[in-house]
């Protein structure tokens, strides 16, 4: 698939890390750096190509506005900000969306579709490349296909990831392994597990049915599988 490389502009971290995590969820984007200094920021827009800006309004010495007006390149922005003031004069500069705080993943969802269908991806032999990574095993690595992964079991320093009748360990926590396929839509359900959204067929009593598999859900992450699965339409 096309990659389209974006950069996050607020001089809120919080505001940021919001950002960060629907960014994630998309594979074929990946955040090539965040600002909380718009003069820094813009002088990166200008010296990188950069497919996105997801930028605030109300900052220091720059604003927003000003960021888009005079960037250089064919980079593309999308407004965040507190204030629906600067609305009309935005979408004066042909942003492609402008989003009030708190920022929803539904409507970031419908923006990140609208730039894709503005900016189709060129290579279709690129979108048949199913994602992978290694695993060490002993002395050899391992190759896993991300398609393959049924669901990923942490054992206290270890992980167990299951493909099928078959599995590895790796000698990774749960954690840096979550961090690693966030990307690709898979989501901790459990304080031991990591599952893959689009296998989930079904979700009752507490439990999630991947292919055979039963899978727990934690008390504490319901509410998040309910809002992910909300989101994708499963």
């Amino acid at each position: 698939m096309k990659k389209y490389s974006t950069i996050i502009i607020d001089d809120e971290p919080l505001a940021i890390d919001v950002l960060i995590n629907y960014i994630n969820r998309f594979p074929e984007f990946t955040i090539a750096k965040t600002f909380t200094d718009a003069v820094e920021a813009f002088k990166y827009i200008n010296e990188n190509n950069i497919d996105l800006v997801f930028t605030d309004i109300a900052m220091p010495q720059i604003s927003g506005i000003e960021l888009v007006k005079f960037a250089k390149n064919s980079t593309q922005f999308v407004m965040v900000t507190s204030y629906s003031d600067y609305a009309i004069e935005s979408f004066e500069l042909n942003v492609i969306d402008y989003f009030l705080k708190p920022v929803s993943f539904d409507r970031f969802t419908k923006t990140i579709e609208r730039f894709k269908e503005s900016n189709p991806s060129i290579n279709n032999k690129e979108s048949s490349i199913n994602p992978s990574f290694f695993i060490k095993e002993g002395d050899e690595f391992v190759k896993v296909l991300v398609d393959n992964i049924d669901y990923i079991e942490g054992m206290k320093d270890y992980a167990r990831i299951v493909c099928g009748k078959n599995y590895y360990l790796a000698l990774k926590t749960l954690k840096s392994i979550e961090q690693k396929l966030n990307s690709f839509n898979f989501i901790r359900i459990h304080k031991s597990y990591i599952i893959p959204l689009k296998k989930v067929s079904q979700y009752n009593n507490g439990c999630v049915l991947i292919n055979s598999f039963e899978i727990p859900v934690g008390s504490s992450y319901r509410n998040n599988l309910k809002k992910y699965l909300e989101d994708n339409k499963l």
